[in-house]
């Protein structure tokens, strides 16, 4: 049959041709590369072979990388080092809060928060776990003071995200903070803590995040409930591709370096 045909192929060349997914199959860069020159000469095939075995064992090409828009910074600043160590790769970083589909090559490497994703063809991994807090600059904190009990939050103004993703969180802001005293509210995380770095208010970061900037200081103790954790997510088809491999191993090892420094 066809898939044996493919199938075998693949085992031949020891790449794989294609996405496999429900919806049928969806090529991969070799796949594409084959395609374009089926039906060039037996020494034009050999190259093409030579070509798509050398094509997984490089760290070159395009690597699309995905995460959410409130650790752009911190991504984009893992994907300097990568591109430093690595001149010949040409990354695209794409912020969406929609998991992009990795099946269906809309991405090559996700960096995601919340529940361990659950897609069958995906090799999810734990990268670090997320403990959110209040914080604010330190001028606030030295002309307002901390959040020491309730009495106090009524007190205090509050930079919040239009949508926090976190239900126990948002929650918490329903029953605790009155609206009257959001004096700013953004869907952008560039803008959130551009406020709370300016003194409009106390904003909600992840600690780790947070401990990166020695102008913020938290406001109040932490709150067990305000937890959630962050996943490297690959495909099995491309998890061990050298650009994804070289990309995944970084980010897990400036992950640990994040860690050493908080605890």
């Amino acid at each position: 049959t066809v898939i044996r045909q493919v199938s075998n192929l693949e085992e031949e060349l020891g790449h794989k041709l294609f996405h496999r997914h429900a919806r049928g199959y969806t090529p991969t860069a070799a796949g594409e590369n084959l395609s374009r020159i089926a039906s060039v000469n037996e020494e034009q095939l050999q190259g093409l072979v030579g070509l798509i075995q050398e094509h997984g064992s490089k760290v070159t090409g395009e690597l699309i990388v995905t995460t959410l828009h409130r650790f752009n910074t911190l991504v984009t600043s893992w994907m300097a080092m990568l591109q430093k160590e690595n001149p010949g790769l040409r990354i695209k970083l794409i912020s969406e809060e929609r998991a992009l589909k990795l099946e269906y090559g809309e991405a090559h490497l996700a960096i995601r928060a919340g529940l361990k994703p659950t897609e069958p063809d995906n090799i999810v991994k734990h990268l670090l776990p997320l403990q959110f807090g209040m914080y604010a600059h330190k001028n606030y904190v030295k002309e307002m003071g901390t959040i020491q009990s309730s009495d106090d939050l009524s007190r205090h103004k509050y930079v919040l995200h239009t949508n926090i993703p976190i239900i126990s969180i948002q929650k918490w802001i329903d029953e605790n903070i009155p609206m009257e005293n959001v004096s700013f509210k953004s869907s952008n995380h560039a803008a959130l803590e551009k406020a709370v770095i300016d003194g409009m208010g106390i904003g909600l970061f992840p600690t780790f995040l947070a401990l990166e900037n020695k102008d913020l200081e938290l406001v109040m103790p932490l709150i067990d409930e305000w937890r959630s954790d962050l996943w490297i997510v690959t495909h099995v088809d491309l998890h061990r591709t050298a650009k994804v491999k070289a990309c995944s191993d970084l980010i897990k090892t400036q992950a640990q370096l994040i860690l050493s420094r908080n605890t």
